[in-house]
């Protein structure tokens, strides 16, 4: 579990700074000499050491086959491991500013009930050969020694007194054989011989000829990189020194057998002098092999979003598509492509984005290069987009006012008969014609458009409109409170019917034998209102009024 959070977490942040031709952090695990085979029940020890490129390291996650120990330092301790088991290690570190991770070597355990004694012994400070008069320093190295393990150290089968440590430090004559006894106490030993002898290694005495060789971490490397050199000598003898120069010139503060830059240049050549004052040393100074560097110019890269369909400004019910572009990334190894809402990963692997938006959502595309070669920036952000979005006005209202449909807010308007757009119909009222169902649409000053209104079906025609030519006027329009209506010479029975914007009756009044009349508005606020005049033989008039204030 813990190893899924980690491999999440390193997959939202992103990397950056990959340097082409350079090798990855890299992490080993070792075991002490002799303890890749064990009794059971034994300590086991493991240590890990990393490739030295990253900034920092933050932790080691030691794991036994898969399950996570718990243990986040630099070495691990356990008897708890059977045979066939596995450990490996986690490295979590930060590189350029960035938290990454890697895996290490696996080590599989062997556990045995029965393991012969054995003894070997390594050189650990001098050489032989060498000259006459030098300290030399071996160090034993047991297998199932068990955890009291006694030593004896012999020369020319001659047991040395009180030479009974791990190790032996003296100055040897030419011809000497140094041997090392071990007496092993380890509990699964039996049924071998518990006290056995190490092979010998003789002495030479001889003239040193001096070497020296040196590497460097990574070649071809980014311009601006870090890279690490390092020196390796062989037979220089005692207080030999080490030089360092790029292109003949020395470097005053490189003194030791590792040397870091991060300011080389296209074509330097990188080598180290090796000065060896000792007498027995036949070559005093020694040029290495020269490192001619190939360092690489940074490309300058960046990445974009385009947007290929709908708007911005535009409505919240719109979708909206972005294509994102890039520049100077590898085109042998595809990017990795996430774009952010709000600073959210909402899309990753795919450089086209279709969603809605709501207003003042901010936009950006990241581009983050897995090729390792040698970018200003591997991972880049595009400019931020801001969407500006409008809200989708209310759901109208139709209103049928005799034979006049009505709708009760203001707008741009389309009208609609049975699905049909209506051509030309723009007007907030609107005539009914047909039979069929009526509804619109309105859309704001930013074009967004509102959900269909509701339908009003006609299934009535034949009526006679009698303020088209049936002698019906209405004025003044716009009024200020009173209205002046006449509809001709010949005395009539008329009802009259005020209506808001939204369809209600606000006033109703009946005028018999009359050849006109008069409605007062001055109780209604300013606005539009709707009149209807009825004549005694169901025919109707409708008419548009504007209330002043």
């Amino acid at each position: 579990m813990v190893r899924r959070v980690l491999l999440l977490l390193l997959l939202c942040i992103g990397f950056q700074n990959v340097v082409m031709a350079q090798v990855p952090d890299t992490v080993h695990i070792i075991m002490p000499y002799g303890t890749d085979t064990t009794c059971p029940g034994i300590q086991l020890n493991f240590s890990a050491t990393h490739s030295f490129t990253s900034d920092t390291v933050v932790a080691y996650h030691w794991y036994t086959d898969v399950s996570y120990t718990g243990v986040s330092i630099d070495s691990f301790h356990t008897t708890a491991l059977a045979d066939g088991d596995s450990v490996y290690c986690w490295m979590v570190f930060y590189l350029g500013g960035v938290l990454d991770s890697v895996r290490s070597s696996t080590i599989i355990i062997h556990r045995s009930g029965s393991i012969a004694p054995r003894v070997a012994i390594s050189l650990i400070v001098g050489s032989n050969p060498d000259c006459a008069g030098h300290l030399l320093t071996f160090l034993a190295l047991p297998v199932n020694g068990g955890d009291s393990t006694l030593y004896q150290w012999y020369i020319d089968s001659v047991a040395l007194p009180g030479e009974d440590s791990i190790t032996i430090s003296r100055i040897f004559s030419a011809g000497d054989t140094v041997k090392c006894q071990m007496i092993s106490n380890s509990v699964c030993s039996s049924p071998f011989d518990d006290t056995v002898m190490s092979p010998g290694v003789p002495i030479i005495h001889d003239s040193l000829t001096a070497t020296i060789g040196i590497t460097a971490a990574f070649n071809p490397i980014c311009a601006g990189s870090h890279d690490t050199f390092f020196a390796t000598t062989g037979s220089a003898g005692s207080g030999y020194t080490l030089s360092w120069y790029v292109d003949s010139t020395l470097i005053p503060t490189a003194l030791g057998p590792i040397y870091p830059n991060s300011t080389l240049a296209n074509g330097d050549i990188v080598y180290c002098i090796l000065n060896a004052p000792d007498p027995c040393v036949i070559n005093h100074t020694t040029v290495s092999n020269p490192i001619t560097m190939t360092v690489i110019s940074l490309a300058a890269t960046s990445a974009y979003a385009v947007l290929t369909q709908g708007s911005n400004p535009g409505c919240l019910d719109s979708p909206v598509t972005f294509v994102g572009h890039f520049l100077n990334f590898s085109n042998t190894e595809p990017p990795v492509y996430t774009w952010y809402v709000n600073g959210l990963p909402v899309l990753t692997g795919d450089s086209v984005l279709t969603r809605y938006y709501f207003n003042d959502d901010i936009l950006t595309y990241t581009v983050y290069d897995t090729s390792g070669g040698c970018f200003a920036h591997d991972t880049v952000n595009s400019p931020a987009i801001v969407m500006l979005r409008d809200s989708t006005p209310a759901t109208p209202l139709l209103s049928l006012i005799g034979d006049l449909l009505v709708v009760n807010n203001g707008g741009h308007y389309k009208w609609y008969l049975d699905s049909t757009l209506i051509p030309g119909a723009i007007n907030q009222t609107y005539h009914s014609g047909p039979f069929g169902g009526y509804y619109f649409v309105v859309k704001d000053s930013a074009g967004c458009p509102s959900l269909p209104s509701n339908v009003i079906y006609i299934a009535l025609t034949g009526v006679k409109n009698i303020s088209n030519g049936g002698g019906l006027t209405v004025y003044p329009n716009p009024t200020s409170g009173i209205l002046n209506m006449e509809w001709g010479q010949v005395k009539a029975r008329m009802s009259m019917n005020v209506y808001n914007a939204t369809g209600q009756v606000v006033d109703h009044e009946v005028f018999v034998n009359h050849t006109g009349s008069q409605a007062n508005l001055s109780k209604l606020p300013a606005g539009s209102y709707f009149i209807e005049v009825t004549d005694q033989d169901g025919n109707k008039g409708n008419f548009k009024i504007e209330r002043k204030p």
